[in-house]
C-alpha cells in the first residue's frame, strides 16, 4: 500500500512536471511563428533586405509577408509550408547561393494570386478576372515589391 502511495505520488510528479515543459514548450512555438512571420524578420536576411525596403513603401506595407506568401488554409498547412519554405531560406541563405533575381515559383505564385483574391474579391468581382481566373500578377507585380524586385538575392562581389 505504502510503495503503491509513493508510486501514484511520482507519477503524478512527473504528469505535472510533463504539463508544465508542454505548456512552455508550445508557448515557446507559438510565439516563434509570430515572430518569423514579422515583417522585420523577414527583411533581416541579406538576400531580402532589397525586397523588404520595396515592401516598406508600398501601398501594402500594414500586411506582413505570410499574409501574402502563405497558403490561406488551416494551421497545420500554415505551419507545413512556413517550415519548408523557412528551411529552404535558411540552407540559401547561409550557402550564400541565393541567385541576384529570386524568382517566384509556380506554387508561390497560385498562393499569391490566391490571397489577392481573398482580399480583394469584391473590387474583382465584376471584371473579367474574376471569371477567368487570371495572374494577378501579370499586371501588378510591382505593385507591393517595386520595379527594383528583381536586384534582390546575395550580391557577389567582383
Amino acid at each position: 500500500m505504502l510503495l503503491e502511495r509513493a508510486t501514484k505520488k511520482t507519477f503524478y510528479k512527473y504528469l505535472i512536471f510533463g504539463l508544465i515543459i508542454g505548456v512552455v514548450l508550445s508557448a515557446a512555438a507559438v510565439g516563434a511563428y509570430h515572430q518569423s512571420g514579422d515583417a522585420r524578420f523577414c527583411g533581416s536576411c541579406h538576400s531580402m533586405k532589397p525586397v523588404h525596403l520595396q515592401w516598406s513603401a508600398s501601398p501594402h506595407r500594414q500586411f506582413t509577408c505570410t499574409e501574402c506568401h502563405l497558403p490561406d488554409t488551416h494551421i497545420a498547412g500554415k505551419v507545413a509550408y512556413k517550415t519548408r519554405a523557412g528551411l529552404n531560406d535558411l540552407v540559401h541563405e547561409t550557402a550564400r547561393d541565393y541567385p541576384a533575381g529570386i524568382d517566384l515559383s509556380t506554387h508561390g505564385r497560385q498562393i499569391i494570386n490566391g490571397n489577392c483574391v481573398r482580399c480583394h474579391a469584391s473590387t474583382i468581382a465584376a471584371t473579367p478576372m474574376a471569371q477567368s481566373g487570371a495572374d494577378c500578377l501579370k499586371c501588378h507585380r510591382y505593385l507591393v515589391h517595386g520595379r527594383g524586385q528583381d536586384e534582390g538575392g546575395i550580391k557577389v562581389e567582383k
